[in-house]
């Protein structure tokens, strides 16, 4: 019933694992062109947010008859960072192993805020989910005072999913 007659080859799939797989190695061999790369989407997300946020800010304008000044000034920061971020990779490489390391806490910290809520339906969850979360936050804690640490844990994660990634595309192919 839930057997699958496919007949072919799928090459599709296997060309994009074998990239896949080809950029999974190709990061884990040179991080800082891993980093650099990031910087660079990083920056050019940050611009595009901030043009978006003109255009939404005119947008709103026009239909709301009002004007915010925080959109604008939010936009502008937004460009003025995308700006730094791509000009000079260095600061964004650093940005983003703060910032790794910042959600690393933010989100330990709420985990324990909501274990309370998963204490009804299982104690044990609960209980494993507060160790974890700690553990998360002193973790967190050791990657915002070694932002190189941080920065190659998000080199060797994404590299580790750029590898799983491409493996599991492989396999679809046959």
């Amino acid at each position: 019933m839930f057997s699958e007659n496919r007949k072919g080859f799928d090459w599709f799939s296997l060309i994009v694992g074998i990239l896949f797989i080809a950029g999974g190695i190709f990061s884990f061999m040179h991080p800082d062109t891993t980093l650099r790369t990031l910087a660079v989407i990083v920056g050019i997300v940050f611009i595009v947010r901030g043009v978006y946020s003109l255009w939404f800010r005119n947008f709103a304008s026009a239909v709301l008859d009002r004007s915010s000044v925080w959109v604008l000034i939010s936009a502008i920061i937004d460009i003025i960072a995308g700006l730094i971020v791509l000009f000079r990779p260095g600061v964004g490489i650093v940005f983003i192993a703060i910032m790794f390391a910042i959600w690393f806490i933010f989100d330990s910290a709420i985990d324990i805020a909501t274990a309370g809520a998963f204490k009804q339906f299982s104690r044990g969850y609960s209980v494993w989910l507060i160790i974890l979360s700690i553990l998360g936050i002193i973790l967190g804690i050791i990657l915002l005072f070694s932002p190189m640490l941080s920065a190659m844990t998000i080199v060797w994660l994404l590299s580790a999913y750029l590898l799983t990634f491409g493996i599991i595309k492989v396999i679809q192919a046959f």
